[in-house]
């Protein structure tokens, strides 16, 4: 049975677990909650970047496979109470004070949580890092056959193990492991701290397996690496400002090349919960139309998710940024205090 679930509205959180903040995510699973497999995944470059129609063909096949061979021996998981986005108390408020909303989207999930983990004073800033890539271990997986080592990262956890390129994967932490998403789920549930997982693989017919051994803070991602999380916006600081990379043309008539860091300042946030980060921008000097091209000294974001990003991730309170803006055709710049 195939289900398609676009709304997370009375969606069992217990049940249907995987990366919310992405666009499309797929559970190959048993009516008893056992999941054979996952497909699904991106970076930062585009939403589809992971994913073809080959390997998600490929990943049905597995999971119809798996489900025949669950059903000789089948284990059900142990029963957990179900949890809806509407039992996480801070966003039973919003809806409260809201009635017509509605449609409540996946990655709500993920801002619902930390919300509430920060009125219970217990949320972690580690638990920011989610689903990491196969490349954090330091492996690169085919694209359209997910189970086929493409790369490994010289250096890497996973050279180290004696993973070597062309490897078809096998098990990863015990668990079978048949697309980058099962990959990522299982490196999502590892610890954080140092750890070690056994990586089983097939090479020329002969099975290998090694040591994953990853060190403490492997799953901390770099700002571009973050980038395409909705997850971003509700970390702090906050520049106070944003708006849209200028297109080629535009940045030609400012003398700019085509692939020069350039975001026109289309808002100022000085309204919603944090007022005075858009007053501190105006204080500063940033004006809405100005045209951001230098921030820190930092003139190479790909874009300007990847400098809010960048922002948030680096930038201390009770120190102070400079940024450099076009306006009126003169560079500016101008200096701002981070607040917290």
């Amino acid at each position: 049975m195939c289900v398609r679930v676009v709304n997370m509205k009375g969606v069992d959180l217990n049940a249907f677990e995987f990366d919310y903040d992405l666009t499309l995510a797929i559970l190959m699973m048993n009516a008893d909650g056992t999941v054979y497999h996952r497909y699904g995944g991106r970076d930062w470059t585009s939403a589809m970047s992971r994913q073809s129609m080959p390997s998600l063909v490929q990943a049905l096949a597995e999971g119809a496979a798996a489900h025949g061979e669950y059903a000789k021996n089948p284990k059900p998981p142990a029963a957990r109470p179900k949890k809806t986005i509407e039992d996480i108390p801070v966003f039973a408020e919003r809806v409260k004070k809201n009635p017509k909303m509605d449609c409540f989207h996946c990655h709500m999930v993920y801002n619902a949580e930390r919300e509430q983990a920060q009125a219970e004073k217990r949320w972690n800033p580690e638990e920011m890092w989610l689903y990491p890539l196969p490349e954090q271990a330091g492996l690169r997986l085919e694209t359209d056959d997910q189970a086929r080592v493409k790369e490994v990262v010289k250096g890497s956890p996973a050279e180290k193990a004696g993973v070597k390129a062309g490897d078809r994967l096998v098990r990863l932490g015990g668990v079978r492991a048949a697309t980058e998403a099962d990959v990522q789920w299982i490196l999502q549930n590892a610890d954080r701290g140092a750890t070690s997982l056994k990586i089983e693989v097939e090479r020329g017919g002969e099975a290998k397996s090694g040591d994953l051994k990853l060190a403490k803070g492997w799953k901390v991602q770099t700002p571009l690496e973050y980038s395409w999380r909705p997850y971003k916006w509700q970390l702090r600081p906050n520049p106070g400002f944003g708006g849209p990379d200028l297109k080629a043309d535009e940045k030609k008539k400012l003398g700019l090349k085509e692939d020069a860091f350039a975001v026109k300042v289309g808002y100022i946030i000085d309204w919603g919960d944090h007022p005075e980060d858009g007053k501190n921008a105006r204080k500063a000097g940033i004006q809405k139309d100005d045209v951001l091209i230098s921030a820190g000294g930092k003139v190479d974001f790909k874009g300007s998710e990847h400098f809010q990003t960048w922002f948030r991730l680096t930038q201390k309170a009770g120190s102070a940024i400079e940024f450099v803006v076009i306006r009126g055709g003169k560079q500016i710049k101008i200096r701002m205090d981070v607040l917290p």
